[in-house]
């Protein structure tokens, strides 16, 4: 390779690194004006909206991230306290049924009851005595004798069907007996149970309803907000894909920024209006610096054309050289064509010589 090349090649890379300094040094110049700029906002123009527009942006941005991660918090903290407060639920409901059991068992007996439970006692006299058949059956075929294999497999599968019958009607009783403590519970039986030995009873199991209907409207409160909140974002990404591209975006606004600030520093350091009423005395040393390398850069401009112009100089003269050789060529082509034509046209004069003698001959 021309040593000429290297050497540009090698004044390009100075170049390029001393572009990359200076425009650092615009950007930290231009940063630092732009923040003496609250209060001189006029000076500086266009260059100083797009400045606040562009802090704007990020401030709204950084703001919405803030906002975005409350609701990432709020949504974990709605998250786990909808579960702890489902799995209590879990619990509590299933006291209810067994409490309106109890108070149905109870006021089945009463008298007092029987107007307004007596379609429910009606079923469990019907129940009870088929619940205790099923026992009593269940009873003797557990105390049935035999040894045989016949006699295990025959006792098993009949106390397996009286053990199904006695489940079924157990649950059966279970189910009206909590149906009619309900019943003994709304509202309207109040009257009916004040002053009765139940009262207190049927008061509990009031409030356990009422308990469970308020953890309920807590529950789904809990569940509306939860749903709100996860609605806030888009569909298409969840409130952490949200934050990326934020974040994204603010990193692009950064990087526009800068170019705001190179801009503001490259036209500080040309000097003049509005930056002589803004400039203080250390800024002076920051211009020289980049004039400085302005200088160098220049430099690096001259030499690396001088050396471009040298190389150029060069090729010139040696398409000079090839065309000087070309038109020798060319030349003595010409000249041996010339010659040959010579040695043609005497041949041809001979020719005709020779054919006028033949032609005395005749």
């Amino acid at each position: 390779m021309d040593e000429r090349k290297r050497a540009i090649n090698d004044l390009e890379l100075k170049k390029k690194e001393a572009s990359h300094s200076l425009d650092l040094l615009y950007a930290d110049f231009g940063e630092t004006l732009f923040g003496r700029l609250p209060g001189q906002e006029a000076l500086l123009g266009g260059i100083a909206e797009e400045y606040l527009k562009l802090q704007g942006e990020i401030a709204d941005s950084q703001r919405f991230i803030q906002l975005a991660e409350a609701d990432i918090r709020r949504i974990g903290e709605l998250e786990a306290e909808i579960r702890v407060k489902e799995r209590e639920n879990v619990v509590f409901l299933a006291e209810i049924p067994k409490a309106s059991a109890d108070v149905g068992r109870d006021a089945l007996g009463e008298e007092q009851f029987s107007v307004l439970l007596g379609a429910y006692r009606q079923q469990a006299d019907r129940l009870v005595p088929k619940l205790e058949d099923a026992r009593n059956r269940l009873g003797e075929v557990d105390d049935r004798a035999g040894s045989g294999f016949f006699d295990w497999i025959g006792k098993n599968t009949q106390g397996a069907v009286y053990r199904t019958l006695a489940a079924r009607h157990q649950e059966s009783l279970k189910r009206l007996y909590a149906a009619a403590g309900d019943k003994l519970a709304a509202p309207e039986s109040e009257s009916l149970v004040s002053g009765h030995e139940l009262e207190d009873a049927v008061r509990a199991l009031r409030d356990m309803k009422e308990a469970a209907a308020a953890r309920s409207r807590e529950l789904a409160g809990l569940r509306e907000e939860c749903r709100r909140l996860k609605g806030g974002f888009n569909p298409e990404g969840g409130p952490r894909r949200r934050i990326q591209h934020l974040e994204k975006r603010i990193a692009l606004i950064r990087s526009e920024l800068k170019t705001v600030y190179r801009r503001l520093g490259e036209q500080a350091v040309s000097g003049g209006e509005p930056f002589d009423r803004i400039f203080q005395p250390e800024d002076q040393r920051v211009v020289e610096t980049a004039r400085q390398g302005l200088e160098t850069i220049a430099g690096y401009d001259r030499d690396i054309e001088k050396l471009k112009t040298s190389i150029a100089i060069d090729e010139k003269k040696a398409e000079i050289e090839r065309m000087k050789r070309a038109v020798a060529e060319q030349e003595r082509r010409i000249a041996d064509a010339e010659e040959r034509i010579k040695d043609i046209k005497t041949q041809i004069e001979e020719t005709e010589a020779r054919v006028e003698e033949l032609s005395k001959l005749l």
